[in-house]
């Protein structure tokens, strides 16, 4: 009777505990923000994709960490993304910094004995760029070809401050230097263009009987995981090279400037990914798009235009140079125009907006209607088909169909102490240069006249009008321009 070949499980180790001096940041470096996201949230975003893609049988992702780790542990078992996705995820901490291979070992705590996983995907948090792609690859070579180890290596143009990898004539990897142990070794060892991503897949049970064999005989007195190369190939392990043929995708985030690089290629991936859906840039040089923001097919982005939250825009919609929109939702075939700013609000069909109009959180504005410029909107619902044009204030209002608000209208919500709510029935004609003293009602089919201050509710189809009865006083005008001459003559 044949024995039933064991399926192999993957563990994935994410290395998050350390303590990113160089970010300048009070905040654990796997918390750096990078297109409103955490640095680790793209870590294990690949790993959950590349798992779904190709069914690699990725069991658990256990992450080390350190500085701050409860804020790390905190954001990872509350963000909504790592959900139902049918993974475990476990943590382990490093109390005191010792190293990559002290983290390693510490992240060995979160696998028993007799754990299910066969061999364990080791990655450091802070290399948001590496795509699913790359991981699928690479544990599929690893598994494929039996190895015990595999490092994920690349062909650098520049090497410089990365560890270089020494393989011998067969092509396996014999030992990793790093860049500070590079002056104990001849001088053509640094012109060596492989290097080490931070990458690793490696047989679980060989890591548990050689982790313990490295040592902290370094210049910085450190345990490098790196180590375990020239140790597993000693031993008359396979160590094995998987060559990536990206390097980009292995750009650490160690400092600002490194952050500021990632991020322009994260956008520049992001605007690409929108454009072959069927969206279009003018320019991609001149936006700023975060990672959460959604865009339907044949919208078209201006330059300067800013997208953030969970700003979603769906098909057809247009938004012109320098409007900055922030948790919103606009649907179809509106236009957005030049400098307006929108925050926290939902705009329906077929809208315009702007320009320089303002949209204040949980505003509402339905299908055909038309907020115009220097027009600011707050916490108000706004009906089909309305329109206010002008340089007009409207807060804490429920307005219905097919109403105008004139220029200068302002509803005035606000007595020092408590906000008052406006209501504007259907058909309104609001005039011009109007205030609309909260709370009060303005019942379907009224006309308020321009400049008139409104108290008390109007009753539908009334006219409102408050203002003090026009006096012209004939011949005043003239007399005071003679009295003026007169004056200028005396001096």
């Amino acid at each position: 009777m044949h024995s039933r070949k064991k399926i192999k499980i993957i563990g994935a180790v994410v290395l998050a505990g350390g303590l990113g001096t160089r970010m300048k940041s009070e905040d654990p470096k796997a918390l750096t923000g990078l297109l409103e996201n955490p640095l680790i949230f793209y870590t294990i975003e690949s790993l959950i994709n590349a798992r779904k893609k190709s069914r690699i049988p990725l069991n658990k992702i256990g992450t080390v960490i350190g500085h701050k780790g409860e804020l790390v542990k905190k954001y990872i078992l509350e963000e909504k993304r790592f959900k139902k996705r049918g993974l475990s995820l476990d943590f382990a901490v490093q109390k005191s910094y010792l190293g990559t291979g002290d983290a390693v070992l510490k992240g060995l705590e979160m696998f028993s004995e007799d754990a299910e996983e066969t061999d364990i995907l080791i990655l450091p948090c802070d290399m948001p760029l590496i795509k699913p792609e790359t991981f699928i690859e690479t544990v599929k070579f690893h598994l494929n070809n039996g190895n015990d180890l595999t490092v994920l290596s690349v062909e650098a143009e520049n090497p410089y401050s990365y560890g270089r990898i020494l393989t011998d004539k067969k092509g396996y990897a014999q030992k990793i230097i790093e860049e500070k142990e590079l002056c104990d070794f001849p001088p053509d060892t640094a012109s060596i263009k492989e290097i080490n991503s931070g990458v690793y897949v490696v047989k679980l049970n060989l890591l548990r009987k050689f982790i313990g064999i490295i040592k902290p005989d370094n210049r910085k007195k450190e345990y490098y995981f790196t180590d375990i190369v020239d140790i597993f190939y000693k031993a008359g392990l396979k160590t094995a090279c998987y060559k990536s043929g990206n390097a980009e995708e292995f750009i650490g985030v160690n400092s600002k400037a490194d952050l500021m690089n990632a991020q322009k290629i994260l956008q520049k991936r992001l605007i690409s990914n929108f454009m072959e859906k069927g969206v279009n840039f003018i320019t991609g040089d001149n936006v700023y798009i975060g990672y959460n923001v959604k865009i339907g097919e044949n919208s078209i982005i201006y330059p300067g235009v800013f997208l953030s939250g969970k700003t979603l825009i769906m098909k057809g919609v247009v938004i012109e140079n320098g409007c900055v929109i922030r948790d919103s939702s606009i649907l179809n075939n509106t236009r957005i125009k030049p400098y307006s700013v929108i925050e926290n609000s939902i705009i329906m069909d077929d809208v315009q907006i702007g320009p320089f109009a303002r949209l204040r959180p949980e505003t509402f504005i339905s299908e055909g209607s038309r907020i115009g410029n220097f027009v600011e909107v707050k916490k108000t619902f706004i009906g089909k088909n309305t329109k206010a044009s002008h340089l007009s204030y409207i807060g804490d209002a429920v307005i219905g169909d097919g109403v105008n608000i004139g220029a200068g209208v302002i509803t005035c919500n606000y007595d020092g102490k408590k906000k008052y709510k406006t209501i504007i029935e259907d058909g309104c004609f609001i005039g011009s240069d109007s205030q609309l003293v909260a709370p009060v009602k303005i019942g379907e089919n009224s006309y308020v006249g321009s400049g008139t201050t409104i108290t008390k509710d109007v009753p539908e189809g009334a006219l409102a009008i408050s203002r003090t009865p026009q006096k012209n006083i004939e011949g005043w005008a003239l007399k005071k321009m003679k009295a003026g001459r007169a004056g200028r003559k005396k001096k």
